[in-house]
């Protein structure tokens, strides 16, 4: 094996964590019974809380990546995530310990989920085509590692709830491959440098990306929210008709999981193909199945447009990371902090974009919702392709596309 492979798959080992937040939500049955003076709500938190950290985390990494460097504050970030990760095999008996370590693991993943990307990007300065695959190739890792890390709790678990977290025990070897087989980050002479020529770029140009990643950022948190509502609503659907149970829906979104994972494999050769017009298509893909899925009475068809909602969405979030690390280092920490942060606030308050629906349309239908948000997909992206075909008729020099 070649260094250069050592080193693509010493990053992409990063991405494994990312998505691992969520593995333990089989635990939660057994710990409210191990505490039963805990408000549920509150045990419940424990699958999301690192999601609201990871958040800040973002924020405080930029800082700390100008003091120490991409490449350490990866490594603590993946050290944190070890330590407190495995933080209740040793210590279990008390919850506010229990919701901390929880608390410090989100913080873990922050530090570095930004930055794996941008260290991606910084790898392959001079291949945007190579940047692309292995940003999609990082998505699938994200999804792979969740459902690797879920599976292997559920056998943990076996044994007792605590000792499901052991599965996090995979951050050691990680932060031993990362700390290897990944170079250090250029020096900071070279990013004062960086920092210079964008301080002297043009204003008014860099208002325009600025705006144009916010704008982004928004289009990120409306899809975010439906797509992790459609996984929260996917099994309720299936039961409300009729053509299903509980185990089925499970399945269902195990399915998503493997549409995703395609996803990165692919998204490469998308990119080549489609450029600027893989946004618009994905949204158009989201939203049909979408809507399919609500008039589906097969559980064969309703399980092929779950794998096809899976695989669009997982579209999307590559192409908005790769756009914005081709643009200036001060463009590109922005733009990756606004989708990270529209990421997770997005999945973070998913579950009440059903209530505000149920609201607005005076009803607790859940096929009717769903088929609301493919409706607002759809609308979406026909504006999307809108905007991409005046953007291409202009033939406009920006990198941003």
């Amino acid at each position: 094996m070649t260094w250069e492979k050592l080193k693509t798959g010493s990053l992409l080992s990063v991405a494994l964590l990312i998505s691992s937040g969520p593995a333990i939500a089989a635990n939660i049955p057994a710990i409210a019974s191990k505490f039963p003076a805990i408000n549920p709500t509150h045990i419940g938190l424990l699958t999301t809380i690192p999601s609201l950290f990871v958040v800040l985390a973002v924020l405080i990494g930029n800082r700390l990546e100008s003091w120490i460097g991409k490449k350490n504050t990866i490594l603590i970030g993946i050290g944190l995530v070890f330590i407190a990760g495995i933080f209740p095999v040793l210590k279990h008996d008390s919850f506010s310990l229990l919701f901390l370590s929880r608390c410090i693991f989100g913080l873990g993943i922050g530090l570095f989920n930004r930055l794996i990307i941008q260290m991606i990007s910084d790898s392959y300065p001079n291949d945007s085509d190579k940047q692309a695959t292995i940003i999609g190739l990082e998505s699938s890792f994200e999804g792979l590692g969740g459902i690797c890390l879920t599976l292997l709790v559920g056998q943990l678990l076996k044994i007792n709830w605590y000792t499901s977290f052991l599965v996090y025990a995979i951050a050691l070897p990680i932060f031993v491959a990362f700390f290897l087989f990944v170079p250090n980050d250029r020096s900071r002479i070279e990013d004062k440098k960086n920092e210079q020529e964008d301080t002297m770029s043009d204003g008014s140009s860099e208002r325009r990306a600025y705006q144009l990643m916010n704008g982004f950022g928004l289009l990120l948190f409306i899809i975010v929210t439906i797509f992790i509502n459609y996984n929260i609503e996917i099994t309720p659907l299936i039961l409300e008709k009729n053509i299903g149970n509980a185990t089925i829906g499970s399945n269902m979104i195990a399915f998503i999981g493997a549409g995703a994972f395609i996803a990165g494999f692919s998204f490469g050769k998308l990119f080549k193909v489609l450029k600027g017009y893989i946004l618009p298509v994905s949204l158009l893909l989201l939203g049909l199945f979408m809507y399919v899925a609500t008039i589906s009475h097969s559980i064969l068809l309703t399980t092929f447009c779950s794998m096809v909602i899976g695989f669009s969405f997982r579209c999307i979030m590559p192409y908005l990371l790769h756009s914005f690390t081709q643009q200036t280092a001060k463009m590109a920490r922005f733009g990756t902090t606004v989708v990270l942060i529209a990421y997770n606030i997005g999945a973070t308050l998913s579950p009440y974009e059903s209530l505000l629906f149920s609201y607005v349309l005076k009803t607790n239908s859940v096929q009717t919702l769903i088929l609301a948000n493919s409706i607002l997909i759809l609308l979406i992206s026909i504006v999307g392709f809108g905007v991409v075909w005046s953007r291409e008729s202009r033939k406009s020099p920006k990198k941003l596309a």
